[in-house]
């Protein structure tokens, strides 16, 4: 949803509106007669097992459980969640029956291909309407509960790219000063991987956009480079629906020294030929200007074409999941959940689901028109909230974008945003469709995934539950602090020939499918793909937030400036940016390091002085050796580099925030956080003896610290010639029942639920005590440690 704000501006000229349309609209332009024309459509068919289907998709993504990376393949899928063979003949008997031609089911059984002639539709907006009614209509009863949906997308829920411009070719500067910092040399002194050529350098600063070299940078990708990770043995699949001309990759690779092996897989006919939009070429070549060894699959289908409906943009998807060739998917075409439907985004959400059962990672661009996606400017326009799918679906990972105002590193970032008289802004909000998947869920509240503009009922739930929200995560997507591309396009386009500056969350959504890329080809992730990679981010902000991501505090995302502040960045996770940009080093290995299985480790609370010993429970899948740290532990306490134990006596009272890193030599590291409350000491406020012979009473009172936890467990030694006989009476005060235990000269007390005080009156036996006896207390208090506390014995002792 972008390019539709620079349509029709003088900066872009009639010409490119006409061949943006044309690439919006048709598989080869000019159409062929609808009167001959044959389109696609598809059967979309219901999973067996819903419930079942959305347990292993999280199963598959959760360390610990059996089914963990033990990805299915798209025939397995079919046999354990796809239609039944029985329904399948039904369906297919019955569209032939009515003169359809139904193809062979997909490989996972969830949709069945279909051709029908065009003319059988009419024409005009109402085509697809027709095409659905054409094709259920041609159902059984006892058939259509089986079926989900009939696929028909047409003009107004058709697809668009996500790639910008900036129509006032803004010489920002940030820009210029990033450009001169690559015609000085100064970023191919310090960033490895691939190196821009010369002529790259120089156009560089002349369209105001940066190298990937540059973005690199950035982002961190240099430290993967120099470890030897360029997505070497890992293959991406890149959704398109428009073509691209190969001699404009040929002319970036040669440019760049790669060497990516780049393979074409055309569906339902292909999209056509041609230069595109540009939307293809700014796809493909930022996913190899990140991830220069990767093998690409450009998957090109057609979409809707103008009046006549189709099901082509389901069916490159369909065609990327079911032949299960790649394990990275890199998508930058939406459309505003609103106006795609229901009906189609059920169907695509049964599909990824799919993906993720496969091991497949899936990442799309999240819109360009920021916290209002539905704003197109069309008859259908809407200026309310709304998000751009498939970036809102569950098991997709969404990109948001970025104004990238210095390389750094680390990076000077603020949401992006143009404002309405620009080209676009960073898409991002909450979705009206889907609830809050268990990856956002199940996030530590200093994350704050919990807004409170993701209520429930603005997905249709209750109150006390939560919907989706995007974006996951961002990357620079300002037209205006861009990307350098190499792209002839067409005649009617009003720019040079050649190197191109381009922006739009089309060009962030590359940037996040190569660091996943990285991440599988890295030996962190030993082999094992990612999969579905939304809980593994999840996990590593929780675990080292800082350490992974660039936190975006600044900007909003509020393309039509209606809603306040409601989509403003802060700190941690927002609707405008989603988690952050990447440092994309630490993260790759925090991403892997589900190969280190790391327990859980609760708040903590203990006392000034305690002797405290907190367990750091790890282990590696692969067996290798382990080496543990921490930061922000409080005073007086050690990690164990290789016992995983935190030991020692806190010093000073405190709130502390500690972060534990495991690591091991693979390069994979994993990491939680928890909190430590150190209080003060606690006290004895009374210890005295009084009576005589068989009538001697102990009255003792132990006071918890200021702010400290309260008492858990009292164990009172008595002094030397004393002794509590086991048929002793004892009472005990607190503010609940406590267990009390006599052995000999040792008594414990332990209250059925922590106190902030315990008096305790006990009948004791023995001879005479020495005048300056001295009473001693083991006290707990808190989750660890144990504090000794001494008290003169006699009447009015104080601690």
């Amino acid at each position: 949803m972008t390019r539709r704000r620079s349509i029709g501006r003088a900066a872009w000229g009639a010409g490119r509106a006409a061949v943006t349309a044309c690439a919006l609209s048709a598989a080869v332009c000019p159409i062929a007669s609808a009167s001959t024309r044959r389109i696609h459509l598809t059967v979309a068919l219901r999973p067996r097992d819903p419930v079942a289907l959305a347990r292993e998709v999280r199963a598959v993504s959760t360390p610990g459980t059996p089914e963990y990376r033990r990805y299915l393949s798209p025939r397995a899928f079919g046999t354990r969640y796809g239609a039944d063979r029985t329904t399948i003949a039904a369906v297919t008997r019955a569209l032939r029956a009515h003169d359809l031609d139904p193809g062979h089911p997909s490989a996972g059984r969830l949709s069945i291909p279909l051709r029908v002639r065009a003319s059988a539709l009419g024409a005009g907006g109402a085509a697809a309407g027709a095409a659905r009614s054409l094709v259920s209509g041609a159902l059984p009863r006892s058939a259509r509960a089986s079926v989900q949906a009939v696929i028909a997308f047409g003009r107004s829920s058709a697809a668009r790219p996500l790639a910008l411009r900036d129509p006032n070719h803004r010489s920002a500067t940030l820009s210029r000063t990033l450009s001169t910092d690559l015609a000085t040399g100064h970023q191919a002194a310090t960033v490895a991987g691939p190196l821009p050529c010369a002529a790259a350098v120089t156009a560089a600063a002349g369209v105001h956009a940066n190298t990937d070299q540059t973005i690199a940078g950035a982002y961190g990708f240099d430290s993967l480079y120099a470890a030897g990770d360029e997505g070497q043995g890992v293959t991406v699949a890149i959704y398109e629906l428009e073509p691209d001309d190969p001699a404009d990759i040929a002319a970036f690779q040669s440019c760049y020294g790669t060497h990516a092996q780049i393979s074409y897989v055309r569906v339902d006919g292909g999209a056509g030929s041609g230069a595109g939009s540009d939307e293809a070429a700014l796809d493909i070549e930022n996913l190899i200007g990140f991830a220069p060894r990767a093998n690409v699959l450009v998957y090109q289908g057609p979409n809707a074409p103008t009046g006549v409906p189709g099901s082509g943009p389901y069916d490159v998807f369909n065609a990327i999941i079911n032949q299960d060739r790649a394990r990275v998917v890199s998508i930058s075409w939406g459309q505003c959940e609103q106006q795609l439907g229901p009906l189609a985004e059920e169907a695509e959400s049964v599909l990824f689901e799919q993906a993720a059962v496969q091991g497949q990672t899936l990442v799309s661009a999240s819109g360009d028109n920021g916290a209002q996606d539905c704003d197109t400017g069309g008859a259908h326009s809407s200026t309310g909230p709304a998000v751009d799918d498939p970036a809102s679906q569950p098991d997709v990972v969404g990109v948001g974008g970025t104004t990238l105002q210095a390389a750094g590193p680390p990076p000077t970032e603020t949401v992006w945003n143009s404002g309405s008289g620009g080209p676009g802004a960073g898409g991002g909000g909450v979705s009206n469709r889907w609830p809050m998947a268990p990856d956002q869920l199940d996030t530590p509240g200093f994350l704050h995934l919990r807004a409170s503009a993701a209520r429930g009922p603005a997905c249709g739930l209750p109150r006390d539950r939560y919907c989706r929200e995007v974006p996951d995560v961002s990357a620079d997507a300002d037209p205006a602090t861009g990307y350098e591309v190499y792209w002839n396009g067409a005649d009617t386009v009003p720019e040079p020939s050649g190197w191109q500056a381009l922006g739009g969350t089309s060009a962030a959504a590359p940037v996040w499918a190569a660091l996943f890329t990285l991440a599988d080809a890295s030996t962190a992730c030993a082999g094992s793909p990612l999969g579905f990679a939304g809980p593994a981010l999840y996990r590593a902000a929780a675990g080292d937030y800082r350490g992974d991501f660039h936190d975006i505090t600044s900007g909003d995302n509020d393309f039509t400036g209606m809603s306040g502040d409601r989509w403003s960045a802060g700190r941690d996770y927002d609707l405008a940016s989603g988690l952050g940009s990447p440092d994309a080093g630490p993260l790759a290995g925090a991403l892997c390091a589900d190969s280190i299985r790391l327990g859980t480790v609760g708040g903590q609370s203990s006392a000034v002085g305690a002797a405290v010993t907190v367990t750091v429970h790890a282990s590696d899948v692969h067996g290798a050796h382990l080496r543990y740290s921490a930061s922000g532990i409080p005073r007086g306490v050690r990690m164990g580099s290789r016992s995983g134990q935190l030991t020692g006596r806190p010093r000073t009272p405190g709130r502390y925030r500690v972060q534990v890193a495991v690591r091991d030599g693979r390069g994979a590291r994993a990491g939680r956080s928890f909190t430590w409350s150190v209080g003060g000491l606690p006290r004895i406020t009374d210890a005295r003896l009084t009576g005589s012979g068989a009538a001697r009473r102990l009255a003792v009172t132990v006071a918890s610290g200021r702010h400290a936890p309260w008492l858990r467990r009292l164990r009172v030694h008595l002094p030397v010639g004393l002794r509590a006989a086991t048929d002793a009476r004892v009472v005990v005060h607190a503010r609940h029942r406590a267990g009390v235990r006599v052995a000999g000269s040792v008594v414990t007390i332990s209250p059925a639920s922590p106190s902030p005080t315990i008096r305790i009156s006990l009948a004791v036996r023995g001879g005479d005590v020495e005048p300056k006896a001295r009473l001693s207390v083991g006290v707990r208090a808190g989750s660890t440690g144990t504090s000794v506390l001494t008290a003169p014995l006699n009447s009015g002792a104080g601690a």
